[in-house]
């Protein structure tokens, strides 16, 4: 875990709207920058999470600037992940194996279905999402 937050590119909130997760998303952001610091500078990558309750869109974008996460559509994403806040949430907290779940654990193969099952659902490169979801893993 980085202990000099002078590492750590700095994370920061954007536009906001009524019933957005903006702020709860870059808590997560935050604390995955904060314990992978090298792996959030080196991504480059603007991330939409489309999710299907009633809340609008995250836009999350790393850049050489740092990161930022509002809420709001992405202008050009090059990972889109769909789905219930609940099933997001449990593709967060699932243990990875190669920056994918990993079907050796129980959590790890729920994770899984969800996707096989389409209940999330991805749009973008599979070494995005594996960059994106080892940095935010809980």
């Amino acid at each position: 875990m980085a202990t000099d937050d002078q590492d750590c590119p700095e994370v920061r909130l954007g536009a906001l709207r009524e019933g957005g997760l903006a702020p709860a998303i870059m808590a997560l952001i935050e604390r995955g920058v904060q314990q992978r610091p090298d792996q959030a500078r080196a991504l480059r990558l603007e991330v939409e999470l489309q999710l299907e309750d009633i809340y609008p869109p995250v836009r999350i974008v790393f850049g050489d600037d740092g990161v930022l996460v509002e809420d709001g559509p992405a202008a050009a994403p090059g990972l889109r992940i769909s789905g219930s806040l609940p099933d997001l949430a449990a593709m967060m907290v699932a243990p990875t194996l190669g920056g994918v779940p990993s079907p050796m654990n129980s959590r790890g193969r729920a994770a899984i279905g969800l996707f096989t099952s389409r209940r999330v659902r991805i749009q973008g490169r599979v070494g995005a999402l594996r960059s994106f979801v080892s940095l935010i893993r809980l």
